[in-house]
């Protein structure tokens, strides 16, 4: 007569199913939280933008250098103007939206847009 013996270890193949998963997980994560990040910035910088100017301006996209979670990262903005005309601006942020960030324009970013404003296409 054959012996048969219980099988005791998991089928092969699932622990690099669970690692996809997992991989998977990690990576949506990731890009879940660049883009929640991404919003805030891109909420936080439409506030400081019309602050400093009185057009209604818009930050239509927001693009950021860095990790997700490293305390200091710059990016560029483009901002649409009440002309339809679009405009780079480029930021930097201390810290984490989530946490506490401080956002900053960079340099002579804000007179060009105010510029821009009033003279229009003039310049």
């Amino acid at each position: 007569m054959t012996e048969m013996k219980p099988r005791t270890g998991a089928p092969s193949g699932s622990g690099l199913v669970g690692l996809f998963f997992a991989v998977l997980l990690i990576t949506a994560l990731y890009v879940g939280g660049e883009w929640l990040i991404t919003q805030q910035v891109k909420t936080a910088l439409t506030d400081i933008l019309r602050q400093d100017t009185s057009a209604q301006v818009e930050v239509e996209s927001v693009g950021l250098d860095g990790w997700l979670l490293s305390g200091s990262r710059s990016g560029k903005a483009v901002v649409l103007l009440p002309s339809e005309e679009r405009v780079p601006v480029t930021f930097s942020m201390v810290g984490n939206p989530v946490t506490g960030a401080t956002i900053t324009v960079e340099g002579d970013q804000l007179l060009r847009l105010r510029l821009r404003e009033w003279f229009g296409s003039f310049l």
